[in-house]
């Protein structure tokens, strides 16, 4: 044997092996070693596992509330690291990650750590995702109880920060963070990502977070640029800007079903603020947002080129006081391109626009779009500055290309109610797909559909067009296509129309919900009964019942604990005839 066969063996045999990825296990109730090696023998605290963690291993983190410290230090986090998966919703029994179930085994990543339910001593960052890539992971959480109130970084980001950080976040529930500070430069009460921070959204909801100053839900800054795939914001708010979501400085997030729902402002966006940032929006809706001024559902401001395809935007309103802007979609300065568009419901006070605003420099791009219901639909200040084809537009639109001024015959129009009000709970959000003999069948133009840059459909092809609309059904059928989000018209029998007098759904109760749902219906006659919710994207989500049923009163109990918070309606079917009634869930 050569001196270099033998030199290389004997390096070779000294060289450390690298360590073995593993799971390390965490139970808030364990009693065991605490080696965190098994659910026996788990940490009892998070810290201990992330500590001990390297690059390939996993956390599995049983249901429970976890701190970032045991003590009062408000500056302790959930530092997260690349290379490293957190995933809870574990019950402490679990063999393989695929049995787990984070709605059922709700496991909390909480900043209550000063005095029980005082929030001023509470932590200013949850969770911290600086420097990370997408190795990092966090998966299964509910993250809560921030209280960001500090100097400068402590005001931004309470429930989660990242600074030039892109971790993948998914199934993951922002609820009641606060960012507030006396200066008003508080930011994403619910997660700020700075200095290009891309982080991976999945399946997350925002839920009441409140911030003093903006970004009440998630704000991007200095280039961040997030994807978010089946993000729900709900009932966020802001005191000065952007209710659910701001975009800022470069930022250029792509959002892929994603729904901002009852946000609000109390001065500029109650849904999806952008100040020169360009996102790209892909079946998106905004229901029930609330704003004094600007946009209520959304604002693109100075150099905003946003791209919008297929969306709805309904049951928006602008708030007594406000001067400016629009219920539905406000444009400063900015050149967005609307694709595939609806605009219902929105309200706005006398001389504003309920639909769409525009004012100074910039064209706004509307194609195969409808404004219907809405007040006054379009304003455009800048004169001219409205680019229009085929379009649906009440009352009309001067200059446009194949614009139509006709009923759309939606399926079921949006409604505030008997109420006569938006954002009260008899809010009806409508079925806005398009009855067969609609004017807006066949009335577009596919032509103005852009690229699927985004892989829509997920099948690897982004050199076609959007292939699908807003229910995932094909976006062209037979060369043709409908204005609006949605493809194909809907046959309307009479179980679509008013409902009979003798068949009574009532509103389910409580309303809002938090899981538990009691639903009563009367019956002139026996038939056949079929009791279902759906969800803002018309899907039915759950089948409460479906039966004969006698003719008289009749209660079902149901648990919707598996459905994420948002707006719903309940369907009855019997007898040829249907009713409808919207209500709210909000997880506890």
């Amino acid at each position: 044997m050569s001196r270099r066969c033998c030199t290389l063996f004997v390096l070779l045999f000294v060289a450390p092996l690298p360590a073995l990825a593993q799971v390390r296990y965490v139970d808030a109730d364990a009693a065991g070693a605490a080696t965190g090696t098994s659910w026996a023998d788990a940490f009892a605290d998070l810290q201990s596992a992330l500590a001990a963690a390297e690059a390939g291993d996993d956390i599995w983190v049983a249901e429970g509330t976890y701190t970032p410290t045991d003590g009062t230090d408000r500056l302790a986090t959930f530092l997260l690291k690349s290379g490293v998966a957190l995933y809870g919703g574990f019950d402490g029994t679990e063999t393989t990650r695929v049995e787990r179930d984070w709605v059922a085994h709700e496991t909390i990543l909480s900043g209550d750590i000063g005095t029980p339910g005082e929030k001023t001593d509470n932590s200013y960052h949850v969770v911290t995702g600086n420097g990370t890539d997408a190795t990092a992971v966090l998966d299964g959480f509910t993250v809560t109880a921030a209280y960001a109130d500090g100097a400068f970084p402590r005001n931004r980001g309470g429930g989660m920060r990242n600074v030039n950080g892109s971790p993948t976040v998914r199934h993951v529930t922002l609820r009641e963070n606060e960012a507030r500070t006396s200066n008003f430069a508080s930011i994403g009460a619910g997660m700020f990502n700075d200095q290009g921070s891309s982080p991976l959204l999945e399946d997350v909801h925002f839920e009441r977070n409140v911030a003093e100053r903006q970004s009440g839900g998630l704000g991007n800054r200095n280039g961040s640029n997030p994807t978010l795939r089946r993000v729900v914001f709900f009932e966020n708010e802001a005191g000065v800007l952007g209710g659910g979501m701001t975009n800022e400085s470069g930022s250029a997030p792509v959002l892929i079903d994603v729904q901002f729902i009852r946000n609000r402002s109390g001065g500029w966006t109650g849904g999806l603020d952008n100040y020169q940032a360009s996102p790209s929006l892909y079946n998106v809706i905004f229901h029930g947002n609330e704003c004094a001024n600007y946009g209520c559902g959304m604002t693109n401001d100075t150099g905003a080129n946003a791209l919008i395809v297929n969306a709805l935007f309904v049951g928006n309103r602008k708030l007594d006081g406000g001067e400016t802007g629009a219920a539905g979609l406000q444009n400063n300065s900015s050149s967005p391109t609307l694709v595939g568009v609806t605009f219902a419901g929105n309200e706005a006070p006398d001389g504003l626009a309920g639909g769409l605003g525009h004012r100074g420099t910039g064209t706004v791009t509307l194609r195969n779009v409808v404004f219907w219901g809405n007040g006054t639909e379009l304003v455009d200040e800048a004169g001219g500055a409205l680019d229009v084809s085929h379009a649906l537009v009440e009352g009309g639109f001067a200059g446009g290309t194949a614009v139509l001024d006709a009923d759309p015959l939606f399926v079921r129009p949006p409604s505030p109610g008997t109420d006569a009000t938006w954002g009260t709970p008899d809010d009806d959000y409508g079925d806005l797909r398009l009855s067969i003999g609609s004017p807006a069948l066949d009335a577009g133009d596919a032509a103005h559909l852009p690229a699927d840059l985004v892989d829509l459909d997920e099948d690897d092809d982004t050199d076609e067009v959007i292939p699908l609309d807003l229910d995932g059904e094909a976006r062209v059928v037979d060369a043709a296509l409908d204005l609006g989000p949605y493809e194909g018209g809907v046959t309307v029998s009479t179980e679509s129309g008013s409902a009979a007098p003798e068949l009574r759904l009532d509103v389910p109760y409580p309303n809002p919900t938090r899981g538990e749902v009691v639903v009563g219906f009367t019956l002139a006659s026996a038939g056949h009964v079929r009791l279902a919710v759906y969800d803002t994207l018309g899907r039915r989500v759950a089948l409460l019942s479906d039966g004969p049923y006698a003719a008289g009163d009749h209660t079902v109990f149901s648990s919707l604990s598996t459905l994420a918070s948002g707006s719903y309606v309940a369907v009855l079917h019997a007898d040829g005839h249907q009713q409808v009634r919207p209500f709210a869930l909000l997880r506890p």
